[in-house]
C-alpha cells in the first residue's frame, strides 16, 4: 500500500514509488534519491543548530534551517546536509533541497553547487538583543545569520557584525516566510541596526517547523519539511 513519506512508520525499511512534486523531484534525482531508492525514516532526535562553514569568499554564518538543505558531498565520499558535518570536514556542495530563494541567499554569501566548503564549527542557539530603527528588538540566530547589508561599510551578515558598531540592512536572505517573519520585526532594507549584546538562546527554534530526517540504503541522509514529504509516496518493504 503507497502512503505518503509524512505517515509512514519510522525505523522501517521503505521504498520510494514516486515524488509528485517536479521541482523537488528534480533537486533530489540530482543527489542520488530516485524511485526505487530503499530507505528509512530516523528517530533519533536531530537538535539544529547554525554552522559557521568557510567558502570560496571566506567565512560565513549558516541558520540551522539553511544548513539543513544544503547537501555536502563529502571528500571522503558519503553525503550529508552541512548540518551534519563535524568541524574540519570538507566537501563540495552536491544540491539544494530547496529552490531558488535558497540558492540566490547562498550566491550572496558566496557560495553555488559545486563550491568547495569546510565546516568551521557548529554554534548553539542564541539571541541576539539589538536597537532597529531605534526600538529594541531580539532577534533569532537564524534571523540576525538572514539579515545581509553593510557593517561600517563592510558587506557581511547581522551575525557576523560586531557589537556596537552600525549596519545597514540590503537585504533579507531566505524564502517568503523568512521575509515575513523579519519584517515583522520591523527589519526591511534600509533599516538601520545595532547589536547591544549576544547571549545563548533560552531555547532551541526551528523557524521552519518539524522535519522528517531520512537516511537511505547508500548512506544518503537528507532533512525534509513536512510538506515536502508529503509529495513523496512510499510502500513498506515487506
Amino acid at each position: 500500500m503507497l502512503i505518503p513519506l509524512s505517515k509512514a512508520p519510522i525505523e522501517t525499511m521503505l521504498t520510494l514509488k514516486s515524488i509528485s512534486c517536479s521541482n523537488l523531484k528534480n533537486r533530489l534525482q540530482r543527489m542520488g534519491l530516485h524511485t526505487g531508492t530503499e530507505l528509512e525514516i530516523m528517530s533519533e532526535d536531530s537538535i539544529q543548530h547554525p554552522v559557521r562553514v568557510k567558502g570560496p569568499k571566506g567565512e560565513v554564518l549558516l541558520a540551522a534551517g539553511m544548513a539543513s538543505k544544503v547537501i555536502t558531498h563529502h571528500d571522503d565520499g558519503h553525503i550529508t546536509p552541512v548540518f551534519e558535518m563535524n568541524p574540519g570536514e570538507t566537501g563540495h556542495i552536491e544540491g539544494l533541497t530547496a529552490g531558488s530563494h535558497l540558492e540566490k541567499s547562498l550566491k550572496i554569501l558566496g557560495i553555488s553547487e559545486g563550491d568547495n566548503i569546510e565546516l568551521v564549527r557548529c554554534l548553539p542557539p542564541m539571541e541576539y538583543k539589538t536597537v532597529v530603527d531605534g526600538r529594541q528588538t531580539s532577534l533569532t540566530e537564524g534571523m540576525a545569520a538572514k539579515i545581509w547589508g553593510d557593517c561600517d561599510n563592510t558587506p557581511c551578515q547581522l551575525a557576523t557584525c560586531g557589537k556596537g558598531r552600525l549596519f545597514k540592512v540590503k537585504n533579507i536572505l531566505g524564502g517568503p516566510r523568512a521575509v515575513q517573519t523579519i519584517s515583522a520585526a520591523g527589519i526591511r532594507p534600509g533599516s538601520t541596526i545595532t547589536l547591544e549584546s549576544v547571549q545563548p538562546a533560552k531555547d532551541i527554534r526551528m523557524d521552519n517547523g518539524e522535519r522528517i530526517i531520512i537516511r537511505t540504503k547508500d548512506g544518503l541522509r537528507l532533512h525534509l519539511r513536512i510538506d515536502q514529504a508529503d509529495t513523496l509516496l512510499v510502500e513498506q518493504i515487506q
